[in-house]
């Protein structure tokens, strides 16, 4: 009698074991998988296209805002992720040299963003491995609030991540980031950043001058 309980409960044992050892082997493998949309810094780095693409980004946006507008006028751009993935590889590091008040807090770490319906999401290659962490936008009282949503290594989900990592950029007690919404131009006019959707594979970004 004895003996048939204790091989029943090897038996379940056994099967729990199996089945801890296949989850966490799920989970290696997801975490040392790529998300389906990361591209290779160096594969966007080689490619012709993607050194002029950053250019025709980084002046068209320029343009964009010193255009004179009438005062109080709303305008709006489009910007696809391909196009801000090919100037973070190719414009971005350029900016970092010549300008030491930029700051990046990771340094020899290129940041990739890539956009869905309502939230975008930020990955980063760190030891062969890529953290992703989601965030959403709302415009409100001269700030940009960025909600940060899940996480994940690789493939594999992790909750509250990117909570973490708003924690660790501004403080225990931080569950946002904020970025101004309003700068000056040098002729005097005020540019303000009046929404900011994400759509697929692009960001749309609402203006108006004053």
């Amino acid at each position: 009698m004895a003996h048939g309980i204790w091989g029943r409960v090897a038996r379940v044992s056994m099967a729990l074991f199996a089945a801890l050892a296949l989850l966490v082997a799920t989970g290696w493998i997801l975490a040392t998988l790529a998300p389906a949309n990361w591209i290779e810094a160096d594969f966007l780095r080689a490619d012709p296209q993607s050194a002029s693409a950053a250019r025709d980004l980084e002046q068209n946006l320029a343009a964009a805002i010193a255009r004179v507008r009438p005062k109080d006028s709303a305008w709006a751009i489009r910007i696809q992720e391909n196009d801000i993935n090919a100037w973070i590889v190719t414009r971005l590091p350029l900016w970092l040299e010549h300008d030491p008040s930029l700051a990046w807090p990771m340094d020899g770490v290129e940041p990739q963003l890539h956009f869905s319906a309502g939230s975008a999401t930020l990955s980063v290659a760190v030891a062969g491995r890529v953290y992703s962490g989601t965030f959403t936008a709302v415009v409100s009282r001269g700030a940009i609030q960025l909600t940060p949503g899940w996480g994940a290594i690789g493939r594999l989900p992790i909750p509250d991540g990117a909570w973490i990592a708003t924690r660790y950029l501004r403080g225990a007690a931080a569950t946002t980031l904020s970025v101004g919404s309003i700068f000056k131009l040098g002729d005097g006019r005020q540019v303000e950043i009046r929404q900011v959707d994400f759509v697929e594979g692009a960001i749309e970004i609402e203006f108006i001058t004053r």
